[in-house]
């Protein structure tokens, strides 16, 4: 079945550099750039007012990842993000206010020794409030986990003991519960967690992905790429480029390097197998091994919040969509900077190219007037910032 996808915003030079990490939140679509700031746009309105803008560190950042909850009545946001020094910074947004409050008081010593270099981070919510997680990878090839407490009016098991809740038992603590690894060293470029599955899933830059038992953090299966591979240890071929869970947490999406090809496979969590591959067809003589689903490097993928979608995007200036079940195609978008104003363009160059960097769905119904469909909000290195939604009735 073809899917149309029609654009409903677009910002462009929405930063000063490369934006390379995007998270949606209900209210928010939260950008990381390499000019070092955080942003906040909100989901709510047509053209997508900026709401809000934190500088965090002069050398950039390149992944945000968000957590949201309510806790005793009270909206609770949390936004984690890394820079390119290798830092960790959390921050807690004060609805009151509309501003972040650094969290740096409230981390363990873990998240804050410089001798550590994080690379990628996830927040995840356990619906049922029991192990709300923050992990993230580092350049050493471990992956620190924490467990997210709210409240110094909390029992063991991070519930309150009180009906009310001041403000201040709203800021979280972080309890460190251990270390992730398998004894491979090679860079951590990515992870992703399912709490409700118990699973913690890591991808290295040799193409390796690790599967642990979120609980005790130990191995349960290991996925070797099976792409091409270069002779030389310090050249990588098949670098893992995203992770991601299925909603339900039943299949695990892999984006890896196969040369100068992306590739997308699917595996069963629960078995340990490979489910399939997404692929494009393609009559070019130049692609003799192997199945592709993007003809240069994948850098993002995500589900959609039925897990029957997944988009996946990269550095061929295409968006696909892909059914699940039948690992078929259903849309493709290409990204271009001619649907950018001259205004907007006066400070890029010829250099930043119209790629995918990073792109998420956006659940249903984030924007009323919007209708009821499928959202898709994708960040590249051309600054811009571009929402979409599925074509179709409302």
């Amino acid at each position: 079945m073809s899917r149309k996808y029609i654009s409903t915003a677009i910002i462009g030079d929405a930063h000063k550099s490369d934006i390379l990490g995007v998270s949606v939140t209900k209210g928010f679509t939260i950008t990381c750039s390499s000019d070092g700031y955080l942003k906040f746009w909100e989901n709510d309105t047509s053209d997508k007012k900026l709401s809000l803008e934190q500088f965090v560190d002069k050398l950039g950042l390149h992944h945000v990842t968000a957590f949201e909850d309510t806790i005793q009545s009270q909206k609770v946001l949390l936004v984690c993000t890394v820079s390119f020094s290798g830092k960790c910074y959390l921050y807690s947004y004060e609805r009151e206010s509309s501003q972040l409050t650094s969290l740096v008081e409230a981390l363990p010593e873990e998240l804050t020794n410089s001798k550590i270099s994080y690379w990628a981070c996830k927040l995840t919510k356990d619906e049922l409030g029991e192990l709300n997680i923050l992990a993230l990878t580092t350049v050493t090839g471990h992956t620190e986990v924490f467990r997210i407490l709210f409240g110094h009016d909390g029992d063991d098991n991070g519930e309150f003991k009180t009906s009310e809740v001041s403000q201040d038992a709203l800021l979280p603590s972080f309890q460190y519960r251990g270390t992730a690894y398998a004894n491979d060293a090679n860079f951590a470029t990515c992870l992703d967690v399912n709490v409700g599955q118990k699973r913690l899933a890591v991808g290295h830059q040799n193409g390796g992905i690790y599967l642990y038992d979120l609980e005790y953090l130990k191995l349960l299966y290991s996925f070797e790429s099976f792409g091409l591979k270069s002779n030389l240890s310090s050249s990588q071929l098949s670098t893992t480029r995203c992770v991601r869970f299925s909603p339900g947490g039943s299949l695990l999406a892999v984006a890896r390097d196969s040369g100068p090809y992306g590739t997308v496979t699917l595996y069963d969590v629960k078995y340990g197998e490979t489910v399939g591959s997404l692929t494009m067809p393609t009559h070019s003589a130049s692609v003799g091994i192997g199945s592709y689903a993007h003809g240069k490097w994948c850098l993002s993928v995500s589900f959609n919040d039925d897990g029957t979608l997944i988009a996946t995007g990269g550095l061929d200036n295409q968006i696909r969509v892909w059914n699940v079940e039948t690992k078929e195609s259903e849309a493709v978008l290409t990204i271009n900077r001619t649907d950018i104003s001259d205004e907007e363009l006066k400070n890029s160059n010829e250099l930043d190219k119209a790629t995918c960097c990073s792109l998420s769905f956006i659940d249903k119904g984030a924007n009323v007037a919007e209708g009821n469909n499928d959202g898709l909000v994708i960040v590249g290195f051309d600054r811009a910032i571009r929402w979409f939604r599925e074509a179709g009735g409302v």
